[in-house]
């Protein structure tokens, strides 16, 4: 198992420019996107792999960015005060530029990466579950070289993200999470006890 694990504090800059060719895309990456590109980025380009990589990623809940849910739920309400859904498709979602839907989607880190890198292998995103992600790893139609990766923006600006390339025998001999706590937590873990490459 080789494992990359990267924290960037809530002002310190996460260097994507780096990582990423079409510099044009950055302008549809959130904070957790950028860190999961760089992340990736440094593992891959000293572990290639081929295009038919599987490829699994998990996401937490976005504490940190603000991509606008108050206006949209304010132009979504009626005159009492009630979500509306023919406010929310005529005003709410056009309170905030289109752009921003990008960002807000949870599977982007994995769009992402997967378009930098070539990756056309099977795929998923897993929501919220450190278990999920291993365990979708041991369905992948390959036994080994398989990428699974995670990020987290916290509330506080932080964001943490980490990727790992695994075989399903290293993946089966791992004491799986006793509960869906985020895979974030689990990079984290394996950083502290220094599995880290």
């Amino acid at each position: 198992m080789i494992v990359r694990f990267d924290t960037y504090g809530p002002e310190e800059p996460i260097p994507v420019r780096d990582f990423i060719k079409n510099r044009k895309l950055l302008k549809y990456f959130n904070k957790e996107t950028a860190a999961a590109v760089v992340c990736a980025g440094k593992l891959l380009q000293a572990n290639p792999v081929v295009p038919e990589t599987p490829f699994y990623y998990e996401t937490g809940l976005m504490e940190f960015e603000d991509f606008g849910l108050e206006r949209i739920a304010a132009a979504s309400r009626d005159d009492q005060g009630c979500f509306n859904q023919q406010l929310f498709v005529e005003k709410g979602i056009a309170a905030v530029p289109p752009i921003t839907q990008f960002k807000a989607l949870y599977n982007m880190p994995l769009s992402f990466i997967s378009i930098e890198w070539g990756l056309t292998g099977d795929n998923a995103v897993i929501y919220t579950s450190a278990r999920g992600l291993l365990t979708q790893a041991l369905f992948a139609p390959q036994d080994q070289g398989i990428l699974i990766g995670c990020g987290k923006a916290f509330r506080d600006g932080h964001v943490e993200t980490g990727f790992a390339l695994v075989d399903k025998k290293e993946i089966q001999n791992l004491a799986f999470p006793d509960s869906d706590q985020e895979a974030v937590a689990l990079f984290r873990a394996w950083a502290q006890e220094g599995v880290l490459r």
